[in-house]
């Protein structure tokens, strides 16, 4: 049974304020500046970063359908239209496809306005996602950064989604 993550950017942000407060990565820090003539060049900084606990905050890239699981951040809001633009998108270079644990993997993670900071181990390195999109870094999310909807949350948001326009 999928189960829906609240819509809520707070359930995302950085875990509980017990745990030790983890590196911030910034969107800036991730390629070599300025671009030479090889093009884009991962940063000592990001590479260093690999496999390590980190905390990078953008925004959630809108998504016409979102996948299970998982979900984009970007350094500034951006809105795609996977079944107009195909792969003529307009993710900037600097992008994080963030994982929620293996036990919510098939969680439907609804679009949250605004800027979020989340927190997780960091995987830098080319990965072929299971809809052919190449991701290049990634941010696994421990259980404990997320929660589901209870029922009522759950109703406003379909409520919410019928009357989009």
């Amino acid at each position: 049974m999928r189960q829906f993550l609240i819509s809520l950017s707070v359930c995302l942000f950085c875990i509980s304020a017990s745990a030790q407060v983890a590196p911030e990565l910034l969107f800036k820090e991730f390629f070599n500046q300025p671009i030479g003539s090889k093009g884009l060049e991962m940063s000592p900084k990001l590479s260093s970063a690999n496999s390590q606990r980190v905390r990078i905050t953008g925004y959630m890239v809108q998504q016409e359908v979102p996948h299970l699981g998982r979900f984009m951040l970007s350094p500034r809001p951006v809105q795609m239209s996977e079944h107009a633009d195909g792969e003529a998108d307009d993710l900037p270079a600097a992008l994080v496809t963030v994982y929620l644990d293996d036990a919510q993997k098939d969680w439907l993670i609804p679009y949250a306005r605004g800027l979020m900071s989340v927190t997780g181990h960091l995987s830098v390195g080319r990965l072929e996602e299971t809809d052919g999109r190449v991701s290049w870094v990634r941010l696994v999310l421990p259980a404990e950064a997320t929660r589901g909807m209870d029922s009522t949350e759950l109703t406003r948001y379909f409520e919410d989604q019928q009357h989009a326009h």
